[in-house]
Formats: C-alpha cells, structure tokens, sequence
C-alpha cells in the first residue's frame, strides 16, 4: 500500500468501509470490533493489522486463514460485517488498529480504530452535550476495585488532573457521583454545562500506596445541536416486551452503530447485538437512528452508547419483570392466603359444629350421665326411673316389678375392648 495514499485515507476518511473510532477495555479482558462493509467487498479477502507508521502495517489475522487464539477473525457476508476479537488483553496492546479490505490491483480500503488497554478503569473516548443541557458518564472498573474510593478529576494527565468530586463525600450539585459495586460501575452526572466545561476527563480509582487508575473521557459542549445526542439516557422496558431509543445525529456521512459495554456493536444491516434482536432505523433526511430492542430480558440490563461519527453517547436500559409474571406472582399469593383462610374457616366451623352436636344430645337425653375414667376397662351408665311413684307395689322377693317399660330408662353397660 503507497504510504502517502494510507495517510490520506486515515485523515479524509474512507467510503465503503467504517468501524468504531475509539474502543477502551479493562486489561485481562477481551473485545470484539465490528468492521462494516458495503455489498461490493462480499468476496474481498478481509484482515486486521497494526498500524505501526504511515507505512507499516502489518497483518495480524486474515479471513482467507483465519486462526483461533489471542485474535481471531470471522467474515459474515450475509451482514456485511466482518468481526476481530482480541483475548488476554494487555497494556501493550494499546495502538491504532486497522480494518482492511483487500483491492486487487488497486487500493486497499482501511478504516482505523484506536484501542485503548486500561488498567481496571474504562469509559468512552469522547462525549458531546449541548450547553445548558445534563450527561450522565459511566466508569466501568474490575471486581478488585468494588471497596475503592472512586473520583472524577479535570485534566490531559491522570497523575495532575484536579478531583472535582469523590465518591466517599458524594454531592448534589452541578456534579455528583453515585457508585453502584454491585454492577461495578460509578457514574458522574454533570449538570447545567457551559462551554467552558469542554476539556478532559479522568474516571479514577484511589489505590492506597500505589499510583491510581483510571481512563480518560473527552467532553465536548456545543452551542448548537451536538454531533450525538439522545432525548433521555434511561429508557425502561418490561421483560418480553420491547425497547426503543431514538439518536441524534449531525452528519449525513456518519456510519451509526448501537453498541453495549462489554459487548458487540450493531448496525442497521446486523439485526442482533450479542445475539438479542435489534431493528435500527436510520432517517438521513431528519438525522436520527431509533433503535429498537426485542424479545427484552432481565440480563439486558445495563449501559449501551449510540455512535456516530467521532461521538458516542450512554444510554442505560432497565429491564422490568413482566407484567405477566407480576400477576402470577400476585395470583399464587392471593390463592395461598385464601386457602390457608379457607382451612382456617373449616376447621372453626367443625369445632363449633361438633360441640352443638354434643350440646343437643345432652338436651335430648337429660337423664343420661355418661362418664368414663382414662383406662378404665368399664363404661358405666347409669338406670334412672322416669315416675318411681308408678312402679307396681307387686314384686318378687327375687326381682321387682315395673309397669310398663316406658317408665324405665335403660342404659347399657359395655366393657372396653382390649387389644392383646
């Protein structure tokens, strides 16, 4: 490749071709860029090298030889799109990376992309805000950092750049700063911007005795609309169900892309991101890309950034439990608790019904006294005459005589039975 043609395709740009400007990892971590290219490259052999000088770059990995290990490649025509991954990253791997088409007897089409290697910290390259307007910036950290004080700091280097704000003495103003170790992430929430607020960034970890790390973020404040915007930064769905985001952009030129942190970027020709379905509209007329996620669940959770051009801008998407979900929930409750009561009710009403009982036998038999002591082998009962004053004065020397037997109530006498 003629050196002085490379330079000029890196500065004017490029047709046919795009990828993502700017991506930051964490170190030990992986990242998977996309490489976008039109119908006419189909065929075309693509690769991935390291962009060294003007003229040295080297391939890495090639699609015609494709290899599994540290980086891989993986052409999918029917996309258009092809994909490197990079394992095991390293402070070293940090550079200018070059996503290349092979032109045969011609010129090789190649956009760039710059990866930056961070130690345990990462955020976006660059965000853009309309003055007067509000942006809320996540800073991704590793698990080891989860008990750290984190800070936002102003400034080009890490070692000098001045803290505005820290996360162990929080505060609610122009900016504030909310840490979330669970998802591992802290964000920064600048409000009311001004012009003057367009510099760099520092998202910080505070390390007790050693140097601290960090990544570094661009902010830019437009006057008028800025390259990237969305109308909210939080947009909620329920599970199963849908979500839509609308983008803002200000170049007709710009390749769009919805992308989620620590995953894979979508275009309007992928359809998926990370294997969930994304629809992208893109209205060059009006400047705007809506993206709309399907078939929503509960792991979707979390920070996605639209890109365009050289700007990005975060989005946070919650997903909610299902409408559905939440009735059966509450059905099993209800049905449970009117159950319990329902028991609760029979037994009340056998208790109350069992003593009537009894209490309308002993009505019914108010002569007859029953009792029986706990382990007695007899059930005594006892013979009470209704009218003694009727019993016949004839009787025997042996047995007395009555009149007639319905003057007499008669009891039994019963042994217990014994089980041997």
């Amino acid at each position: 490749m003629d050196p002085l043609m490379l330079l000029i395709l890196l500065i004017a740009g490029h047709t046919g071709v795009s990828t993502v400007k700017r991506v930051s990892v964490q170190r030990g971590g992986s990242v998977t860029i996309p490489c976008f290219y039109g119908d006419r490259y189909k065929t075309h052999v693509k690769y991935w090298c390291r962009l060294y000088n003007v003229s040295s770059c080297p391939p890495i990995v090639r699609s015609d030889s494709p290899q599994e290990g540290k980086v891989s490649i993986r052409d999918d025509p029917d996309q258009r799109v092809f994909t490197v991954t990079i394992n095991n990253l390293t402070a070293g791997d940090s550079g200018t990376y070059l996503c290349g088409v092979e032109i045969s007897g011609g010129l090789d089409v190649v956009p760039s992309v710059f990866l930056s290697v961070t130690e345990g910290v990462s955020t976006l390259s660059r965000v853009t805000v309309q003055r007067g307007g509000s942006v809320t910036i996540p800073c991704f950290y590793g698990d080891r950092y989860k008990t750290h004080v984190k800070y936002w700091c102003r400034g080009d280097y890490r070692d000098s750049c001045t803290p505005i704000v820290h996360s162990d003495s929080p505060q609610e103003g122009k900016v504030s700063i909310r840490d979330d170790p669970d998802q591992q992430v802290f964000t920064v929430t600048i409000n009311d911007v001004t012009a003057g607020d367009s510099d760099y960034y520092w998202c910080g970890v505070e390390i007790s005795g050693g140097s601290d790390v960090g990544d570094q973020v661009k902010l830019l404040v437009t006057h008028g609309s800025p390259w990237l915007s969305v109308d909210k930064q939080e947009a909620t769905g329920v599970e199963g169900d849908s979500v839509s985001v609308q983008c803002r952009y200000g170049n007709n030129e710009s390749q769009v892309l919805w992308c989620k942190f620590w995953g894979y970027c979508a275009s309007k020709r992928s359809g998926n991101l990370d294997g969930r379905p994304v629809l992208i509209r893109d209205d060059r007329v009006n400047r705007v890309f809506s993206v709309t996620m399907r078939g929503l669940e509960r792991k979707d959770t979390g920070w996605y950034w639209c890109a365009a051009q050289d700007g990005q801008i975060p989005v946070h998407i919650t997903v909610k439990q299902g409408e559905n979900n939440e009735n059966l929930s509450l059905f099993l409750y209800v049905g449970l608790g009117l159950l319990v009561l329902l028991l609760i009710i029979i037994i009340i009403t056998w208790k109350v019904r069992d003593k009537h009982n009894k209490k309308m036998s002993m009505n019914q038999n108010p002569g007859r006294i029953a009792f029986e002591e706990p382990g007695a082998d007899v059930i005594y009962s006892s013979i009470v005459l209704s009218d003694p004053k009727q019993v016949s004065s004839g009787y025997s020397s042996y047995c007395p005589a009555v009149t007639p037997a319905s003057d007499v109530v008669y009891s039994s006498v019963a042994l217990k039975h014994k089980e041997v």
